[in-house]
């Protein structure tokens, strides 16, 4: 009844190889699944970029409405900005230029790669700015005027018409 024990040691855990075939199959299905998601997300960015702007010129329409006043959208290259044009500072006309003590409604910086093609705005008055007057109505805009978003190969674009109406295409 002496006999002896003997230990079975039973091996678990990846060897090297095993590791590296599975960081293998995980790096195929990441090269396939990554382009078709960043490809999503521009557009996803650039599509949220034209419906802030959409959102934005609406809301420039009522704020004019709301205050009796006339309100500048200035287009930029990467940014737009939104202000009461009350006059020169001396109580002149508006002049479409934010002057000390006008007030700034908004400022929008796009998402990083979307930008406004300022070479492609063709506002009657002033070519990359438009305003609203105390009606919530673009001035000297006759035929609908287009505002075009890019980010690479894709574009959104929006269509601001004599009344004001705004759609994103």
């Amino acid at each position: 009844m002496g006999g002896s024990i003997t230990l079975q040691y039973k091996e678990s855990g990846l060897t090297a190889f095993e590791l590296a075939i599975a960081l293998a199959i995980i790096a195929i299905m990441a090269a396939l699944t990554l382009p078709p998601y960043m490809q999503w997300r521009q557009r996803a960015q650039l599509s949220g970029a034209a419906s802030n702007l959409a959102a934005d010129l609406e809301m420039a329409k009522t704020q004019a409405i709301r205050a009796n006043k006339t309100v500048v959208v200035d287009f930029e290259t990467s940014t737009y900005k939104l202000f009461l044009d009350t006059g020169d500072g001396g109580g002149g006309p508006p002049n479409w230029n934010q002057e000390p003590g006008e007030t700034l409604l908004l400022e929008r910086i796009l998402p990083p790669g979307v930008r406004i093609d300022t070479g492609s705005l063709s506002f009657p008055t002033v070519g990359d700015k438009t305003r609203f007057n105390s009606r919530g109505i673009p001035f000297d805009i006759v035929t609908p005027e287009t505002i075009s978003l890019v980010q690479g190969a894709n574009n959104r674009q929006l269509t601001i018409n004599r009344l004001g109406n705004i759609d994103v295409q």
